[in-house]
């Protein structure tokens, strides 16, 4: 479905300034509780596809559809991995110039999450906890052309954090990590 709709976003928008690629990173990702209380970080892989449709020369909106590897290692959740298709939909502001092959930018925006599997060590728990989790994030990094056809290399740094209770229990649990990845994305022309 989630597919179905980034293709259909794909041909309604101005292709020449639209870009769709594959994104690979990790996340070091941990659980924490409304008193602040982390466990240890697990690092975990984050895969999928990536698109930017630019606004004007420096502004953009991304959209990511993602299968995100969450949860955290030892602690109060005893080596939890929780797995979500993450669709993060974040601004962007572009630094430098359109037609310049290096673009920092910085980015904001939700990432809303559907968990997909949940096992606290070998045991599977995706009864224990929500189906769905709202996120903000925010990072920074960089767009480098490496071909004069459109061809971008993207890096990216960014922070998530859990708005809601990933829990079905008493005690709250809030995702949080961070997040490193590479991606190439493709500019579209008609």
């Amino acid at each position: 479905m989630a597919m179905a709709l980034l293709m259909t976003f794909t041909y309604t928008v101005s292709a020449q300034n639209f870009s769709i690629g594959p994104r690979v990173g990790v996340n070091f990702a941990k659980t924490t509780n409304s008193n602040d209380v982390a466990t240890k970080a697990n690092t975990l892989m984050v895969l999928g596809i990536t698109s930017t449709y630019s606004i004007s020369e420096h502004t953009g909106l991304g959209v990511d559809l993602l299968y995100s590897g969450e949860g955290s290692e030892g602690g109060v959740e005893n080596d939890l991995a929780l797995n979500y298709i993450r669709i993060p939909v974040m601004f962007q502001y572009f630094f430098r110039d359109l037609g310049d092959d290096f673009r920092p930018k910085i980015y904001a925006g939700i990432a809303p999450g559907f968990l997909v599997n949940a096992e606290r060590g070998e045991t599977e728990v995706i009864d224990s906890y929500n189906k769905f989790d709202l996120a903000g994030t925010a990072g920074l990094g960089f767009h480098y052309r490496v071909s004069p056809r459109g061809i971008w290399l993207n890096t990216d740094v960014r922070y998530l954090q859990g708005f809601s209770d990933i829990t079905e229990s008493a005690s709250e649990r809030y995702n949080q990590h961070w997040q490193v990845s590479l991606g190439l994305s493709f500019g579209l022309d008609r």
